[in-house]
Formats: C-alpha cells, structure tokens, sequence
C-alpha cells in the first residue's frame, strides 16, 4: 500500500517527530564538524567499523509482535564509541539506522517518510546524549576491564537503550493514544539483552585493540556475532511458528464459540442476529473507551457472544412471551445470568469471560441482578455489554412490543444514565452511535452483495434451520393449548390460521367441510386476503382443487390458485397464485383445508401443513366429524329463517 493510502498522523504526533528530527541533525552536524577537524589517518580506521556496521545492519532480525529489530551491527556502533569517541558512534549509528530503514523498506514496504526521518534522527541522538551524559567524550584507549572503564560503559549502554527505547514509545503512544508505560514493557524490555550483548563484545574489543582496530581479533570475533545472529533468528522463526499454531488454535476456539451463540441465538427466532451486533458494537465501544488489554478485549469479544447462553434453562413460553412477565416469570429469566455464567466457567478460558456473563445484568444503582452490584463494582466488561445489549434489544422488535426508533433510544438510554448504566459509558456510546450504524450499514451492504473479506449478516442455511424448526415447535405447542379452548368451530379455525401464517406463506386460509348430502363442499371459515371472495364458496366433490382431494384423500401443493377460486384470485390487493389443500383425517376424509399464497411453498411446507391438519382434528374439544354432519341443518335453518 502506498504512503498516500495512509491515514494521516495526528498533528502531535507529527509535531513531536519533528522536535526529534531538529535534535537529531543537531547532534549529527556536531558530530560531523568534530570529525572534518579530525587528521586524515584519523578516519581510516573508523572506516573499517563503518564497513563491518554497513554490513552488519543487513543481518537484523525482526522480533515477533515488537515495533523493533535487534542486529549484531550494535556491537561496531558501541566499539566505535568507546574507541574514537561520540562523534564517530553517531556517524556509525546513523549509517546503521539507513541500513535498516532501506531494509524495512525495501522488504516490507511499508514505511511512512515520517518512520524513516524518525527512525534516522532519533539513534544519533540518543547515543550522542547518553555518550555526554556517561563521560565518553573522548576516546577510550589503552583501557582495562577495570571499574573506571565499566561503570561509564554501564551508565552509556543503559542511558542510550532507554532514551533511544523511550523516543519511539513516545511516538507510538502519540498516536495510539495508549499509555506508554505499557507500549515500552511490552516492546522494549526484551530488546536491552541486545544492548548489552552488543556492549559487551564491544568492551572485549576495544580493551584488547589498544585503541587501533586488529582485524585479526575483529575476525575472531566475527564467529562469535555470527552465531548469536543465527540463534536470534532461529529463536525468531520457532517464535513466529508457535506463535501462529496458538494464533490458529486461538481462532478456532473463537470460531467454535461463535458457531454456539449463533446457534444459541438461531433458537430465539425474535432476537435473530443480536448477538453479532451486540459483539460489533460492544468492541467498538471499548476501543473508544481506551481499552487496550488484550486479555479484556478477548474476554469482551467471547462474552458479547455468548452472554444469552443462560437463556437455554428459561422457558421459551416466557421468553417469547407477548405480554409483560409476572413476578414469578420475571425471577426464573433472572436465572439466566448466573446459569450462564456457571456454563463458561467450566470452560476453563483463558480471560475473564464468566464476570462478564454473571454480571451484564447488574445495574449503577445497585438494583440489577444476581448479586446487586453497584458502581465499579460491576466489570467493566459488563457494564460496556450492558449499554450495548440494551440498545440492540429495544430498537428490535419483541413479542411484547415493537421496536423502538434510534431517537426513542437514546432517550432511554439517557433516563437509565447513572442510574441502571455507567454515566461515561452511555455517553460514549451516544457519541458514537452514529458511527456504529454507518458501519453497520455498509456491512450489510457488501454482505448482501457478496463482497469477499465482510460478514454477512444474514444466517447460513444451518441456522435457519434451527430458527424455523424453533418456530414451528412454538407454534405447534401454542396451537395444541389453544384448540381445546376454541368455543367455536370459527375460533379453532382462526387458531389454525393464525399459528400456521408464522411457519408458512398463508396469505389466505380455507376449511371445507361437505354438506349433508356429500355431494358438495362448503366454506365454513375462511381468513386473510380475498375473504369475501371465498366465504359461502361451494364446489362440487371430486372437482376443482378442493372437491378432488376430498375425493381422493391426498395433499396437492403449489397448485394455480385460479383453478380454485378463478380469475379473482388474481386480481386481489395480494394476488393468489399458489394453492395447497390438505385432507383433514378423523377416520376419514371429514374436511379440505386450503392455505393460498402470493409465493410457492416449498418441500418442508408440506410436512407443516399435513402436522397442522393432523393438530386441529385432534385437539378440537369435539369431533370434525359432527361439525360436518351438522353444518347442513344449520345452513337449512338459516335458508328457513331468511325465506320467513
């Protein structure tokens, strides 16, 4: 990617590599004004040090997960210090910073012209200040491994790795907005075991030189550097490969976490898609927040998914249920916290997803649930998950009242601040919804239209399955303890239809029972579009749609709805195209039930259809059998009351 496609830096933090470029030039236009003063001879033998430095720096090795590489090359920048003073190390310090900036560059490509001034100013500095501050103005020569030669090379070493380390930390922390403790511990401290290596070796060659460069021992030496190169990479790429076996076994975990809740969620057919959107927002948040440990980010992404888990030991009848819950309906929901929570903790993961989970119900004020928590003493993972789980679940539709508009939302949001919600948290999330949703729409764009590398929101094949097989047992279950209750032959059938639309396409709804005489069939219900068009309709047994699966006891599907009801169908505010009629069985064939749609049904429908027919004869406080046999007299006597 081009420089140019680079998200700009932040004012600070280019102002601060500025300061840094101005200091380091200075420190190197003083270096090189003390060496153009130098007697020629004076430079041929630091030349040989800026060759085997040149050389050196090529041999770097990238630590893993650090903003740094370690490189033999430190040795000859810290024996060219100690040999012919301050000003040739910075000379060879920035000769070794080029090597590594055109190695990033020219391997990586990835290096902003900000990264590359940075990186060529900010070494001279530090060595040139650490140089002063320790007493090596001047070079070391005839030295002896005695206290007046190591202390100001313990002091120069320790004062250079921290103010060369703590430059970039600054930089980094600038930008990230990150707290640069935290960004030096994790990325620098294994980097000081290179300095000190580098100053070692570096000491054995300037006490054992006398201040004039001995190729012979700087050959011997080279082996050494060499080997400690090697290792360095060979422990470098066994890091990198165990890195990338816990990274896949990581991802895998995640991914197997994922597939639960989704599958979890897939149950909950009112709250389809929740949990992914809980887990974008509820990441998003915490990044505005300034959470940055990566063990709570793990632990926030694993418990955004996963904190309905509980909700398997609820009733799905209360779950989904159209009215507010009673007292005693209310306390077997709250149970789903810390069943929850009870299931990951057996789960063993390596961060803190089991707080999260028990307590997302708890509350500022100290009225939540399961423990009462109050203030922070609520994780604040779960006071993150709380606001997002409240903003998804009131701007979606319920069973007990539909979905809420974003104004209405925040508005809730607002009245529940400081007293169910941490005031600075739903304020956050205030300042960014805007944010949230424009990213959440243009997800569900690309997903929608295929586009590589998003994800889709809607659910694969799988989990529809699991959603539409939820459906149809709550459906069925709920039809099972209606029925009985129907007063009326109108009211079951009212029933059935109002059931049966939720799992199939039922833009109408028929039953048939024959009249006295068996010849014809008659509507005796009908409900959804068109009902004008189809009550009182008679058809003769054994013809259209309807008189021919009385007549022959089988299901048709997808039939043209015309050939039942004709042209009108239609010409309909929906119009019918499709028709299914089913035979209702009680021994034998006592009813037709015909479903019409402005879409076709599919194979499964089909099983639905059959079940539902089979559920209505069956739950029905009294035979179909006896409707049949007397709706004919009651159509005589109502014939008999019009005719007087």
């Amino acid at each position: 990617m081009s420089n140019s496609a680079r998200p700009r830096l932040a004012a600070r933090t280019q102002a601060y590599v500025f300061v840094v470029l101005a200091l380091g030039l200075v420190a190197v236009v003083q270096s090189a004004r003390e060496l153009l003063s130098q007697p020629l001879g004076y430079h041929t033998q630091w030349y040989i040090l800026a060759a085997l430095t040149f050389v050196s720096g090529w041999l770097s090795v990238k630590l893993p997960s650090v903003s740094a590489s370690i490189s033999i090359s430190e040795t000859f920048v810290f024996a060219g210090t100690l040999v012919f003073g301050p000003a040739v190390g910075t000379v060879l310090v920035v000769l070794d910073a080029l090597v590594l900036c055109s190695k990033e560059a020219w391997v990586r490509r990835r290096l902003r012209w900000q990264q590359v001034v940075f990186n060529m100013a900010a070494p001279p500095l530090s060595i040139w200040v650490a140089a002063k501050v320790a007493g090596i103005d001047r070079p070391f020569t005839n030295s002896t491994l005695d206290f007046e030669f190591v202390l100001p090379l313990a002091t120069f070493t320790a004062l250079y790795f921290l103010l060369n380390s703590w430059l970039v930390t600054f930089a980094v922390a600038l930008e990230q907005r990150k707290a640069p403790f935290q960004i030096w511990w994790t990325n620098f401290t294994e980097i000081s075991v290179n300095f000190a290596a580098g100053a070692s070796i570096a000491a054995f060659l300037v006490v054992n030189m006398k201040g004039d460069i001995d190729l012979t021992f700087v050959g011997v030496i080279v082996p050494l550097l060499l080997l400690i190169y090697f290792t360095y990479r060979w422990s470098t790429k066994r890091v990198l490969v165990e890195r990338e076996k816990v990274q896949e076994v990581k991802r895998v975990f995640l991914s197997t976490i994922e597939a639960l809740a989704l599958a979890i969620d897939a149950k909950d057919q009112v709250t389809h898609g929740h949990i992914r959107r809980v887990q974008r927002y509820t990441m998003s948040l915490a990044e505005a927040l300034g959470v940055n440990d990566e063990r709570e980010l793990d632990a926030l992404r694993a418990a955004a998914l996963l904190h309905d888990t509980g909700k398997l030991a609820v009733p799905e009848y209360i779950l989904n249920k159209p009215g507010p819950l009673t007292a005693a309906e209310f306390e077997r929901m709250k149970v789903h916290a810390d069943v929850g929570a009870d299931i990951l903790r057996s789960i063993d993961f390596p961060y803190p997803v089991e707080p999260i989970v028990r307590h997302h119900h708890e509350q500022w004020d100290g009225s939540g649930y399961p423990k009462g928590l109050r203030g922070q003493e609520i994780p604040l993972g779960a006071r993150i998950l709380s606001v997002v789980d409240c903003y998804d679940a009131i701007t979606s539709d319920r069973p007990y009242r539909p979905r809420m508009t974003r104004q209405q939302a925040e508005e809730v949001l607002r009245e529940r601040r400081g007293k169910a919600y941490d005031p600075w948290i739903v304020d956050q999330f205030l300042r960014i919804i805007d944010q949230l949703e424009a990213a959440e729409a243009a997800e569900e764009k690309n997903a929608l239209a295929g586009v590589p590398g998003t994800v889709a929101h809607l659910a694969p094949a799988q989990l529809d399955v699991i959603s539409a097989t939820t459906a149809e047992e709550r459906e069925f279950n709920e039809l099972r303890r209606e029925l009985p209750r129907a007063g009326t032959l109108n009211a079951a059938a009212d029933a059935l239809y109002r059931h049966m639309r939720r799992v199939v396409p039922a833009s109408s709804m028929a039953l048939y029972l024959p009249t006295a005489d068996a010849t014809e069939l008659s509507v005796v219900a009908c409900f959804g579009v068109g009902t004008t068009a189809i009550e009182g309709l008679r058809v003769p047994i054994g013809e259209r749609i309807s008189g021919w699966v009385f007549a022959h006891s089988q299901l048709v599907l997808n039939s043209d709805a015309t050939l039942e009801l004709g042209p009108v169908a239609r010409t309909l505010a929906t119009p019918l195209r499709y028709a299914a009629a089913v035979p209702i069985v009680d021994g034998r064939v006592v009813a037709v039930l015909m479903v019409f749609s402005n879409e076709p049904f599919e194979k499964d429908h089909r099983r639905l259809l059959e079940n539902a027919a089979t559920i209505f004869v069956s739950s029905l406080s009294h035979p179909l059998s006896t409707e049949s046999e007397q709706a004919p007299a009651r159509a005589a006597e109502s014939n008999a009351s019009r005719i007087h």
